[in-house]
């Protein structure tokens, strides 16, 4: 008899900060879960990066938000802030853009905590699953947390 060897992926810090649970986050739609399983990081530094090697499979067109997509099938949500749509673009400068190949660790998107957090809105940013289907098990870290570096989630894939 042969077991099939799940794969795991590991997701690194998108950003430098404070890793906390979802539930910390000042939305319903992500504290409860609805739009995937994950973290959240409270950003020190406005500057967010890969959390590993990928393609850019959807660069929201208001730069708040990206999904990268791992050669695995899984494909990480990156939010910043909450209701950050708002803003219209308006603080968020984006470095890559929808299909480009990027490596862990690479600059993503520049943002400006400060004038975020002056316009009324949170900075908070879930890191989730957008493809729950392909995820069999997920795990994540909380506490300080560095870009590009450590295990935020590890996920084991179906």
């Amino acid at each position: 008899m042969f077991f099939k060897k799940k794969k795991v992926v590991t997701i690194a810090s998108p950003l430098t900060g404070t890793s906390v649970p979802l539930s910390e986050v000042p939305d319903p739609a992500f504290a409860q879960g609805f739009m995937g399983d994950g973290v959240a990081v409270e950003p020190t530094q406005g500057v967010l990066v890969s959390p590993c090697d990928g393609v850019v499979a959807h660069m929201i067109d208001s730069y708040h938000a990206c999904v990268i997509g791992h050669d695995s099938g899984v494909e990480i949500l990156i939010h910043i802030g909450v209701n950050t749509v708002n803003l219209k673009g308006q603080h968020f400068n984006p470095l890559v853009k929808t299909g480009d190949t990027v490596k862990l660790g690479q600059p993503l998107i520049e943002f400006d905590i400060e004038a975020i957090k002056q316009a009324g809105y949170p900075v908070i940013t879930p890191v989730i699953m957008a493809n729950a289907e392909v995820v069999d098990k997920l795990t994540s870290s909380t506490g300080a947390v560095t870009k590009g570096e450590g295990k935020l989630l590890e996920v084991q894939v179906k």
